[in-house]
């Protein structure tokens, strides 16, 4: 019976991050927002690359905003798009987001486009 036990709860142990890991459920799909700002970190990580930028709010307050993309591999492999790598977003780099905002009015996106200063287009899944 302790062995049936100990598997229940090893089992239980390794789904867990499973279904900690929210996916795409946070956002709004049928919502977009582009927001224009300064890169203040670029995170090029797994399981999602995080980009933060600082925002003019009303009243012209900063918020900082965050977003979130795939994973650094897929992204390095996206025949699609520019080959992305951890230098790519630098600190105090323009850029234009687009994407789905998260539901509970966070200023978080699931980003679907960025666009630098230069007009590049560094990922459009629009």
């Amino acid at each position: 019976m302790s062995t049936r036990i100990g598997l229940i709860m090893a089992a239980a142990l390794v789904a867990a991050p499973v279904a900690a890991h929210h996916g795409a459920g946070v956002f709004e799909p049928e919502k977009k927002v582009t927001i224009e700002g300064t890169v203040t970190e670029f995170q090029f990580v797994n399981p999602h690359v995080l980009v933060y930028i600082d925002v003019k709010g009303e009243g012209g307050k900063e918020v900082k905003w965050g977003g979130e993309l795939t994973s650094p591999n897929r992204l390095a492999r996206d025949a699609r798009a520019v080959k992305w790598h951890k230098d790519i977003l630098k600190p105090g780099d323009a850029i234009t987001m687009t994407g789905h905002p998260a539901r509970n009015g966070a200023p978080m996106m699931d980003i679907l486009k960025i666009v630098d200063a230069q007009g590049t287009v560094l990922i459009d899944d629009e």
